[in-house]
């Protein structure tokens, strides 16, 4: 089915996102897991421009070694990477999919912080809906329904942002921010993974 490049969320490694690997793998896809500067060991600098720097030449040598078709997967903090690596790269995407996502970094920001000024505040914007407003294949959009980290209403208003005709959205019922894993069955990862393949 092709090749899915996985940028995981803020919490763990990439050695802790081996749950992706059956449901994904039994759908025909190849996973690989990428990691960040300074996750897992790794040297390098945390920030939106090292994160999305070495997601592009992850991407890169993912499709000099395997072709098409490829995509991308974003998880939390991943979909900002990925939203932000699907906008810069020359790569030929096949399509995305974004688990447990969010519009933009100062919208998130904003919530959490209500009394600060943003704007000012931040040296990342991780602006997903900038990134994707001309993404020219499918995206699939799943929410956590009771997600706690990144209330569900930054994840529509993305939704809500993307292209006519090339998005739809999931939301699992009950699961929260880092318990949706345990709510996504086969059938799930196959609508979803369907969606991003027409």
């Amino acid at each position: 089915s092709g090749t899915i490049v996985l940028f995981h969320g803020n919490g763990g490694t990439a050695f802790d996102r081996g749950f992706y690997l059956e449901p994904l793998g039994n759908l025909g896809f190849r996973v690989i897991l990428a990691e960040y500067p300074l996750y897992g060991g790794r040297p390098g600098k945390v920030g939106e421009k090292s994160f999305v720097a070495d997601g592009l030449e992850t991407l890169r040598l993912a499709h000099e070694d395997y072709g098409e078709p490829v995509y991308l997967l974003g998880e939390s903090l991943g979909c900002g990477v990925a939203a932000a690596v699907a906008r810069q790269t020359s790569v030929p995407l096949a399509g995305l999919i974004l688990i447990t996502p969010w519009d933009t970094l100062a919208s998130v920001a904003k919530s959490l912080f209500p009394f600060l000024p943003v704007k000012l505040v931040l040296t990342d914007r991780y602006d997903s809906i900038e990134n994707l407003k001309n993404f020219p294949r499918n995206i699939s959009v799943v929410g956590a329904e009771h997600d706690e980290i990144l209330p569900i209403r930054h994840a529509h208003q993305l939704y809500q942002s993307l292209p006519e005709g090339r998005k739809r959205m999931w939301v699992i019922p009950n699961a929260g921010h880092n318990d949706w894993p345990y709510y996504a069955d086969a059938s799930l990862w196959k609508e979803i993974t369907d969606f991003v393949k027409k």
